[in-house]
């Protein structure tokens, strides 16, 4: 009988033929010295037969997954398509988790194996580096390595990937269960948790079981952030509809205490994947991590976009869509004061604002006149309306130094409720004025002063109890400090 060979494609011959998908390998039936031809797919072995067979979607298995050649199936499995962005998109930075993983051949979730087509060849290697939460892969010139690409992937965790080029991975595995449960680590600490389920959901149904925020308290993802501030979840919205977490999405989330069996919320209905516009005017480049900051705006003349600068540079910006922006702001570099920009298009010029009441996640009772990105917080609060709903509001002259005992300088912070003339200034136990180090008028806000222990004509102090007083707002207030030599 002969048969041309052109006509023979995705098959395993032995002797092998010419033409599409032909393999010459050992299927590795299960037992086919007992007649049973089924692929083997175990801890030891998987046929190179399993998801090799034509891969015209006509053909696919009754699992969905690309036809296996020769008469039997393969277990029941999923491909997951994983698209990987290029440095021209979130500059190449892409947070992903792996919810269908090959636990069953041994070491096939390893780095090294899963990601070999994007790991090599090294010197055009479609991949940058990948960051978990606990280490790095990236390729060591010195030693000429993959450094950790000995790890073992879990479908419940999540990942930051960092491309040089766009690729495509396909995954084939199992997916984790739905109701599978995790530990979450407290004090606050950074937990990377994949979502294994493949309805979308709100952020508040996903996580519905913990929203009343007495443990979860942050939720991270690349896109948004949703954080428990001032007794409520505070989180931008677009087209009226919340931040939305997806099939394969990672996301970042601390806990003020340890949650032992935490798992998603799967008993409501699938939403649209929500869907953040990107910004036109402004242009900045995305990093590994950002630190959110909400910016109040003036509902009766919201701007276009919104973006914030550091030494003239953009570190973030975002549409805006309603009186609630986040910026996702990239605070690696530069360090600095933060200056916001508001884009009106052509309704008005643009308006740059760099003195605003501002707040952070860890002390929302202490408001500040400008954001420094020096400052290491979980989230920033930014209001540019005179009713703010999400900076309280300043009752009460306050005064406190830090630290006390000092040597040989010390922190003076205070509060002011509104503008207004201001001193401040250090007596001695006599009552002798030492140093004036305010004596003007000031707008309402939260102020440092550092004393440096030297009094008006530059001399240092003798150590003992000297007494620092505000007056502002009609009233006096004065405390005691210690000095030690």
């Amino acid at each position: 009988l002969n048969i041309p060979t052109s006509d023979i494609t995705y098959s395993d011959i032995q002797g092998g033929y010419t033409g599409d998908g032909n393999i010459n390998d050992d299927p590795i039936f299960v037992d086919a010295a007992n007649g049973n031809y089924s692929l083997t797919w175990n801890s030891d072995d998987k046929s190179p037969c399993i998801d090799t067979g034509d891969p015209n979607q006509l053909y696919n298995d009754p699992d969905g997954t690309r036809a296996d050649m020769g008469a039997f199936c393969a277990i029941e499995h999923r491909i997951d398509t994983v698209e990987l962005p290029s440095p021209s998109v979130s500059n190449g930075w892409k947070w992903l988790s792996f919810p269908a993983l090959d636990v069953v051949l041994d070491d096939a979730d390893i780095a090294g194996v899963l990601l070999y087509d994007i790991m090599y060849p090294v010197l055009s290697s479609d991949l940058d580096n990948v960051e978990a939460e606990t280490y790095t892969i990236e390729y060591n010139d010195q030693v000429e390595v993959w450094e950790n690409d000995w790890r073992q992937f879990l479908r419940t965790e999540g990942f930051k990937f960092h491309m040089n080029n766009s690729a495509t991975l396909d995954v084939c595995g199992f997916k984790e269960p739905d109701n599978t449960t995790i530990s979450l680590a407290g004090n606050n600490v950074e937990n990377w948790v994949g979502y294994w389920l493949e309805e979308t959901q709100h952020v508040s149904d996903a996580f519905s079981e913990y929203w009343d925020g007495e443990s979860i308290n942050f939720i991270q993802h690349q896109s948004w952030s949703a954080v428990f501030w001032n007794n409520e979840w505070v989180y931008k919205m677009t087209a009226e509809q919340q931040p939305t977490i997806s099939y394969g999405d990672m996301v970042i989330v601390k806990s003020r205490t340890v949650i032992s069996n935490f798992s998603w919320a799967n008993d409501t209905f699938a939403v649209q994947r929500s869907a953040f516009p990107e910004t036109e005017y402004f242009s900045f480049e995305e990093q590994a991590e950002y630190t959110p900051i909400y910016v109040e705006l003036n509902e009766a003349n919201l701007p276009q976009e919104i973006g914030a600068f550091v030494n003239g540079i953009c570190i973030g910006a975002a549409v805006v869509e309603n009186p609630l922006a986040q910026i996702n702001a990239y605070t690696i570099n530069p360090l600095g004061d933060v200056v916001l920009e508001l884009y009106y298009n052509s309704r008005c010029t643009n308006e740059t604002i760099s003195k605003y009441n501002c707040g952070t996640f860890e002390n929302p009772n202490i408001v500040n006149q400008q954001i420094n990105t020096a400052e290491d917080t979980n989230a920033w609060f930014v209001s540019l309306r005179g009713d703010s709903s999400i900076i309280p509001a300043l009752e009460k002259v306050t005064l406190s130094n830090y630290p006390n005992p000092f040597n040989p300088t010390t922190t003076i912070s205070y509060n002011i409720p509104k503008e207004g003339v201001v001193t401040l200034e250090i007596y001695n136990i006599k009552g002798q004025l030492v140093k004036q180090l305010v004596s003007g008028t000031q707008p309402e806000g939260y102020y440092d002063v550092v004393w440096n222990g030297k009094d008006d004509s530059g001399k240092q102090v003798s150590s003992g109890i000297y007494y620092y007083q505000i007056t502002a707002c009609g009233k006096s207030i004065n405390k005691k400090m210690l000095m030690l030599k």
